[in-house]
C-alpha cells in the first residue's frame, strides 16, 4: 500500500523534474497568513535551493530573510498590494489596469465611478452614494391617501432606511439558503404560534370564551392538535431543521401554547373581557384601512391585529403576540409610548380594533404579549396624546420616504450569532464600516429632522 510519505516523495520528484525541464524557474511561497495574521516559512522543498544559493547548508527556515537578495536570485514583497503598486513584473493585464487606476492614470468611466463612490462614502456628506435620492421624483408619497402602508414597514424604515428602500421600493430580498438551516428560525416559530392560535379561534368562532371565562378543555386539546398539524406541514416543507433539535423545540412549543391559554384566562378574568377576533385584518381582504390624519395629508395603514378582546365596560383590548425577547420593546413607557418612533404597531392596531368593535369614544388598550421568552406584557393606552404622537411620527417618516432619504443605518452592536440587517451586512462579514459611515453622515443637515427622531442623543453630542 502506498504511504503518505511515498506520495509526497513522488510529488517532490515531479517538482524537481519540472524544474530541470525549464530554462528558467520562478518558485514562490507566501510570507504570511492574512486570516491568522501569522508568519509563514518557506516550503521545505525550496529550502535546499535557498541553502545552495546562500552557500550555507545549515541555513534555518526561520532565517531565510537574512540572506539578502542572493545576487538577484531572491526577491521579496511585503504584500500583494505593495507589489501591485511598485513591482516591475506584473502577471496580468488586470494587474496593470489596477495599478493605473490606483494612480489615476486609467481612463475608464466605470473605474472613475467606483473611485467617486469610495471618496464620497469616506466623507461626512450624505450623498447619492449613501442613499440620498432627493433628486428623484417618482418615490412613493404615502400621505396622498391613495396607497396604504403597514406600521411594520414604517418600523423597518426607522430601523434602517436603506433596507426599506431595497426591500420595499426595489423589491429585492435576501436569498434564503435552506441547506444552511440547522434549527427552526425564530420567524417560523412565530408563524407556527400565530397560525395555531388563529386556527383555533376560527374553528371555535361561535364558541369562544365569554366575558372572563376560561378556555375549555376542548379548546386546549384542539390547540395542541392544531399545533401538531401545522408542525407536520412545516416539517414537510423542510423548515424545522435537524430532527433531533426540532423534536425538543416542538415539545417546548406544546408547553408554551398551553401556558398561553393559562395566561390569557388570567388576563381576561382581570378585565372581564371576551375573545372577539384573531388575526383581524384592516386594509386587507376587503376590509377598510385605518385612515390616519397627519399634518401634511392622510396616511392609509394596513395590517392584521393578532388578537382582540372586548371588555364588559366597552374597553377594546388589542394584543400583538410576540415569541421573541422583550428586550427591544423595553423603551416603551407611559411618557414614551412609541419608543422614540421605533414602535408603531400598537396604536395603529388599537385604532383598527376601535373602528371595528367600538366607537370614537371607546377606551383602547394595546399591548405586546410575550409568550415564550420572559413571558409578560408591555402595553399602552391608545388615547389622544398617543394618537397625536403617532400622527406626527408617521408624517415625518412618510415625508422622509417621499423626500428620498435612505441612508444605511446599521445596528450599534456587531453581528455575532446572526446577521441583524442583511442589507447592511450582505456577506455576513460585519457592518462596522457601514456603521462608521452612518455615524459620520448623520450630522448632515439633510438628515437633521430624521436623526432628531431616531437618535436625538447624536444631535445633543454635536451641540456639546
Amino acid at each position: 500500500m502506498t504511504t503518505l510519505r511515498d506520495r509526497q516523495g513522488t510529488a517532490y520528484r515531479h517538482l524537481l523534474a519540472a524544474f530541470a525541464a525549464a530554462p528558467h524557474v520562478v518558485a514562490s511561497f507566501p510570507r504570511g497568513d492574512l486570516r491568522s495574521s501569522s508568519r509563514r516559512l518557506p516550503s521545505r522543498w525550496l529550502l535546499g535551493t535557498l541553502r545552495e544559493l546562500a552557500g550555507d547548508n545549515t541555513l534555518a527556515a526561520t532565517d531565510w530573510d537574512t540572506v539578502g537578495d542572493l545576487g538577484g536570485a531572491l526577491s521579496t514583497s511585503s504584500s500583494f498590494s505593495a507589489e501591485l503598486l511598485r513591482g516591475q513584473r506584473l502577471a496580468t493585464d488586470q494587474e496593470w489596469r489596477t495599478r493605473a487606476a490606483a494612480t489615476d492614470q486609467l481612463n475608464d468611466a466605470v473605474v472613475h465611478a467606483a473611485q467617486e463612490t469610495l471618496r464620497a462614502r469616506a466623507g461626512a456628506a450624505f450623498t447619492r452614494y449613501d442613499g440620498n435620492l432627493t433628486a428623484s421624483t417618482d418615490l412613493p408619497d404615502y400621505r396622498d391617501g391613495r396607497r396604504p402602508i403597514s406600521p411594520t414597514a414604517l418600523e423597518r424604515y426607522v430601523s434602517c432606511p436603506h433596507s426599506f428602500f431595497v426591500e420595499r421600493v426595489l423589491g429585492v430580498r435576501p436569498i434564503e439558503q435552506p441547506e444552511d438551516l440547522i434549527t427552526i428560525s425564530p420567524m417560523e416559530v412565530g408563524n407556527l404560534v400565530h397560525r395555531s392560535f388563529d386556527t383555533l379561534a376560527r374553528e371555535f368562532a361561535d364558541d369562544l370564551p365569554g366575558f372572563g371565562e376560561p378556555w375549555s378543555a376542548a379548546h386546549r386539546s384542539r390547540l395542541i392538535g392544531i399545533l401538531h398539524e401545522q408542525a407536520a406541514a412545516m416539517e414537510a416543507d423542510g423548515l424545522t431543521g435537524h430532527p433531533r433539535l426540532w423534536r425538543r423545540e416542538r415539545d417546548q412549543l406544546e408547553v408554551d401554547m398551553a401556558a398561553m391559554l393559562d395566561a390569557d384566562d388570567e388576563r381576561r378574568a382581570e378585565r372581564a373581557a371576551r375573545v372577539a377576533a384573531s388575526e383581524m385584518p384592516f386594509g386587507l381582504g376587503g376590509q377598510d384601512p385605518v385612515t390616519l390624519q397627519v399634518p401634511n395629508g392622510n396616511v392609509l395603514l394596513l395590517g392584521s391585529a393578532d388578537k382582540v378582546d372586548l371588555g364588559q365596560d366597552g374597553t377594546v383590548y388589542v394584543t400583538d403576540i410576540k415569541t421573541g425577547s422583550r428586550r427591544s420593546f423595553e423603551a416603551i413607557k407611559p411618557d414614551n409610548p412609541l419608543a422614540g418612533g421605533t414602535r408603531l404597531q400598537l396604536p395603529v392596531y388599537g385604532l383598527a380594533a376601535r373602528d371595528r368593535f367600538g366607537n370614537p369614544d371607546s377606551p383602547v388598550q394595546a399591548e405586546y404579549w410575550f409568550v415564550r421568552k420572559e413571558p409578560g406584557y408591555v402595553g399602552i393606552e391608545v388615547d389622544a396624546p398617543v394618537i397625536e404622537a403617532l400622527a406626527s411620527t408617521v408624517d415625518l417618516l412618510t415625508e422622509s420616504v417621499s423626500a428620498g432619504l435612505f441612508p444605511p443605518r446599521p445596528p450599534e452592536t456587531p453581528d455575532f450569532m446572526w446577521v441583524q440587517c442583511a442589507y447592511c451586512n450582505p456577506d455576513g462579514i460585519g457592518h462596522a464600516t457601514a456603521r462608521e459611515r452612518w455615524e459620520r453622515q448623520r450630522h448632515d443637515p439633510a438628515l437633521a429632522h430624521l436623526v432628531a427622531l431616531l437618535e436625538p442623543e447624536a444631535l445633543d453630542q454635536e451641540d456639546a
